[in-house]
């Protein structure tokens, strides 16, 4: 009975390759110096023209019961994405599959577990750990901890290093891509040390409600974009919007909840107050 509730847990589960539909309106080439929500836990971030993409996952479904309920972006809105981030290795954060449709010479950082898990099937990471710094033209990204299992299978959450958060920091601009975080005391040390002015918070079953809004308040960010809802079926995707919707009530105008193509484009790179792009609310200045 353990294997079978291991087998079947939402972020756990094995995958079940189905090839998506393909929508090349839904996602167009990625906004400049913008970040564009694609669903989930992926976002594409371009900062001064260096594409970075966060835990992409196109496949049509993944384990037992999630199926894609949207279409998945064409291979050449990412072709020139330059960095993937990896926050673990669970199913829905990590899939072969898409990642093999990246460019070979975009770098993919992830914490060990994922690696290891990479390397079998023929792609070459580079294993972050808490403190990893990795430098790109114009800005580094920085691995933080995060209170998650980090292993294919694992399902004992650690704040050890083998599930990862990522500072992409930039003379203009500091944005925290939290992965997938049960709430713990390190992300006030994040946000006093890293003094993010962007926060992607993965909004789902491990941290939400309370616990959500303790994260913002100790990472201290002035603009907030909830992920972790809008691709796949399952529970966590039903109360995702639940969850976030009630971030805007208590938050209000830091919040940009973006939908699925949407963009936002970046307040330090971009005039201020601009609108989001697509069909969602304004972007606040800080």
């Amino acid at each position: 009975m353990a294997l079978v509730a291991v087998m079947l847990s939402e972020s756990c589960a094995p995958a079940i390759h189905v090839r998506p539909r393909i929508d090349p309106v839904l996602y167009p080439e990625p906004r400049q110096n913008a970040i564009t929500f694609w669903g989930h836990a992926c976002a594409y971030i371009d900062v001064g023209g260096v594409g970075i993409v966060t835990d992409p996952v196109f496949a049509g479904s993944y384990g037992l019961v999630h199926r894609r309920q949207i279409p998945a972006p064409p291979s050449e809105a990412y072709d020139r994405a330059q960095v993937v981030l990896l926050s673990h290795a669970h199913h829905d954060h990590l899939d072969f599959g898409t990642l093999a449709r990246f460019s070979p010479r975009a770098a993919v950082l992830c914490p060990a577990p994922a690696a290891r898990y990479l390397k079998e099937r023929g792609i070459r990471a580079r294993v972050m750990r808490p403190g990893s710094e990795y430098r790109f033209a114009g800005g580094t990204i920085t691995a933080v901890a995060a209170h998650h299992p980090g292993g294919r299978l694992s399902m004992k959450a650690r704040s050890d290093g083998r599930a990862l958060g990522y500072v992409i920091r930039t003379d203009s601009v500091r944005i925290f891509y939290s992965g997938d975080t049960e709430y713990f005391p390190e992300l006030a040390a994040i946000g006093l040390k890293y003094a993010p002015d962007i926060v992607l918070l993965n909004v789902n079953r491990h941290l939400h409600s309370k616990d959500a809004l303790h994260a913002v308040k100790d990472l201290r960010a002035p603009l907030l974009v909830p992920m972790h809802f809008g691709a796949y079926s399952g529970s966590n995707a039903r109360l995702g919007r639940k969850w976030r919707a009630e971030l805007v009530r208590a938050l209000g105008p830091i919040v940009a909840p973006l939908e699925v193509g949407a963009a936002l484009p970046i307040p330090h790179l971009k005039p201020q107050n601009m609108a989001v792009q697509g069909d969602t609310a304004s972007c606040f200045a800080r």
